[in-house]
């Protein structure tokens, strides 16, 4: 996740005036779309996979572009999304820094029921820092990232776990963006080089997707999810069924409509560029903080919650199945 900016400063370099992406009414009394028949026919979040997959990630290391560890960790993202029977694409290339490193990117695109003219994309980094610029000691050295990088690849892997087997009428396209993190935290550029690049030269190509989610930072014990304002400005729709299917599952109390920033996140660079709507779930609190193991060393597996991952995971899930 890129820089600490404030509110008022993300608003300052945007240009954006927040009030402009003021949430709509119909989000605060959503109604659940399907009956207790249908929530049935949803498949199944496994939080317990996803748990073991935070800590398979969290074991890597920092996963910085250009390691070892980095390496390691994305071909064991492969090998379970092959496992889970998802057709895998790999697009690589290199990227400059904002401090003038060259770096190696490496997006992987999982595809399930590829042949499905409707299609959804679903995101995340898999990426780490390399600095703990917001720690108070060890600022240089990277770190494990595993709320900020392993809990979105968590949600996706079990997403990918969970429609094995499943027979439906669309698509969903399973997004792990590289070197999101590696961004000037004093002006907020150089983030989101993967899911940039992708945008502009996007594989499949000629993809298109109705919609989308990016997940950053979705694990932490005691996280909410609310409003994302570039996400509402250009993806409301999204917003109003993300709402009424925690409404069916009874999960909306961690999803509420308080807004935050608007962020520059790997949404933004996405609908930019290709038009797909897309909305940002992340954490943060209605005064504009991230978690204070946010880029620090010690995000790491001891603040994830396999319920919260749960609560992401299944949302999404019913979701998709209730178009």
């Amino acid at each position: 996740m890129k820089s600490t900016l404030s509110t008022l400063l993300i608003l300052l370099l945007s240009g954006c005036d927040f009030s402009c992406s003021g949430p709509n009414a119909n989000l605060k009394n959503a109604q659940p779309l399907e009956s207790k028949q249908e929530v049935s026919k949803v498949p199944t979040f496994d939080e317990n996979y996803s748990f073991e997959v935070i800590h398979s990630y969290e074991a890597f290391g920092p996963k910085v572009p250009g390691t070892s560890a980095h390496q390691k960790a994305g071909n064991w993202i492969i090998s379970e999304l092959k496992r889970w029977d998802t057709s895998v694409l790999e697009q690589t290339t290199t990227a400059k820094t904002y401090d003038g490193k060259t770096i190696p990117v490496r997006n992987i695109i999982a595809q399930i029921n590829p042949t499905a003219k409707t299609r959804y994309l679903l995101s995340a980094h898999w990426d780490n820092r390399p600095f703990a610029d917001e720690d108070k000691k060890d600022k240089t050295k990277p770190i494990l990232g595993t709320n900020d990088g392993g809990s979105g690849v968590a949600v996706l892997l079990t997403i990918a776990k969970a429609m094995q087997n499943v027979k439906s009428d669309f698509g969903i396209d399973l997004a792990f963006w590289d070197a999101e993190d590696w961004g000037n935290a004093r002006d907020g550029k150089g983030y989101c080089l993967g899911s940039e690049y992708w945008a502009k030269n996007p594989i499949p190509a000629k993809y298109h997707a109705e919609y989308g989610i990016n997940y950053d930072m979705v694990g932490r014990i005691g996280s909410v999810f609310p409003i994302e304002g570039y996400s509402m400005r250009n993806a409301a729709f999204v917003y109003d069924k993300l709402h009424r299917a925690a409404a069916a599952l009874k999960d909306e109390d961690f999803f509420p409509s308080y807004q935050i920033g608007p962020i520059i996140d790997d949404h933004y660079y996405v609908t930019v560029n290709t038009g797909i709507p897309m909305i940002d779930l992340i954490y943060m609190t209605e005064n504009g903080m991230f978690p204070p193991e946010w880029h620090t060393h010690q995000d790491t597996a001891e603040f994830i919650s396999r319920d919260i991952l749960k609560v992401v995971g299944q949302t999404t899930l019913q979701m998709l199945f209730s178009q």
